[in-house]
């Protein structure tokens, strides 16, 4: 039998190792809008992951009969974006222009992510593989004691969060981030880097696995806080600052009208705005992947205790009672964190609007 959760992280390797073999170049007189670069590593990857997702569906679809449509759907959408995000024109105009590339970072290392570990889709992807790969290469690899403890501190909630927020981070220091657009294969590095701190750290937030195979809700609505927080405090130093940090968009031909600070700025913007909003609509999913468990968890012991009998004058307990009981408390907390974070994320936009008004 395979173990899915290191099974996971392996596709997530080879997911992150696809998305790292494209790269856009703009020609000269060429226009950047219809600037289509299909590579044949990240087209053939994305087609391999959709036909592995398809056949793997068509083997397990008696035994998803619980699976809603949209999960499968947000699969092939998360990887249309990742896809879109490497190949399309957004590709070779985010190395002229700083906005772009944060846009292209954002699709490539929240939204896709997002959308492909939303529909926990590790046990498909495996079903779809070859009965020789599964036996023969997957299963002796994740049952491997040396791979497995190499592999296992990657599921670890402290590690996951400061390899996204670091994954952010570093490639924003003006020196290395000149590397990258100067550098076809430091670029690829970054690609990579980018697109597997995503998919690892999505894949610990959308766990459908019950407590305590999963990381409980409560650290993952802190590791969202902590990830908003640090968009927040990255993207409002970067758009409030005075100066140009990213030259090497000049030493390319920066693309647009607007000056490089303002292009610097907006690009700022993204990493603070939607990049934050994004982690928002994460904390509303976790708040109800969070209900329903909680649900299901009420209707189980509801039904234990029915077999049992619930003292000798009373009736059992029935789910209702205890969904009443249990669920919506955890709903309230998970939901006023939710508000708590939209109230904090809209006080650091006006504080930032606040401070540049008096700037100016």
């Amino acid at each position: 039998m395979v173990n899915r959760p290191a099974a996971g992280a392996l596709v997530l390797v080879m997911l992150a190792a696809g998305g790292a073999s494209a790269h856009g170049v703009l020609e000269a007189g060429e226009n950047p809008w219809t600037a289509w670069n299909l590579t044949p590593g990240i087209a053939l990857g994305a087609l391999l992951a959709a036909g592995l997702y398809g056949v793997g569906f068509w083997r397990r679809r008696h035994r998803m009969d619980g699976v809603r449509v949209w999960r499968h759907a947000a699969f092939f959408a998360g990887l249309a974006v990742i896809f879109l995000a490497l190949q399309s024109p957004i590709d070779p105009i985010a190395e002229r222009q700083f906005v772009i590339h944060q846009i292209q970072h954002l699709l490539l290392r929240m939204i896709g992510p997002m959308l492909v570990m939303l529909s926990a889709p590790q046990a498909v992807l495996i079903a779809g593989m070859p009965d020789p790969v599964r036996r023969r290469i997957l299963t002796p690899v994740v049952t491997n004691q040396m791979i497995r403890r190499l592999f296992s501190p990657l599921a670890h909630p402290v590690l996951v969060t400061a390899l996204f927020i670091g994954a952010l981070y570093f490639w924003q220091i003006p020196k290395y981030h000149a590397v990258a657009l100067l550098n076809d294969d430091v670029h690829y590095i970054m690609h990579a880097s980018l697109l597997f701190a995503g998919l690892l750290f999505f894949w610990r937030i959308f766990d459908y696995r019950p407590a305590p195979l999963a990381t409980g809700f409560g650290v993952r609505l802190m590791m969202l806080w902590l990830m908003i927080l640090s968009n927040i405090a990255l993207g409002s130093y970067i758009a409030f600052k005075q100066r140009v940090l990213y030259p090497a968009y000049d030493v390319l031909g920066r693309l647009g009208d607007h000056s490089a600070i303002t292009d610097e700025r907006l690009g700022g913007m993204v990493i603070w705005i939607p990049s934050s909003m994004m982690g928002l609509v994460a904390i509303l999913i976790v708040a109800h992947i969070w209900g329903r468990q909680e649900t299901m968890e009420a209707r189980r012991r509801s039904a234990m205790l029915a077999r049992q009998g619930y003292g000798r004058n009373e009736p059992p307990m029935t789910a209702a009672d205890l969904v009443a009981l249990a669920a919506p408390k955890n709903r309230t907390m998970g939901l006023g964190f939710a508000v708590f974070s939209v109230c904090v994320f809209m006080a650091a936009i006006a504080a930032g609007i606040i401070n540049q008004l008096i700037g100016t």
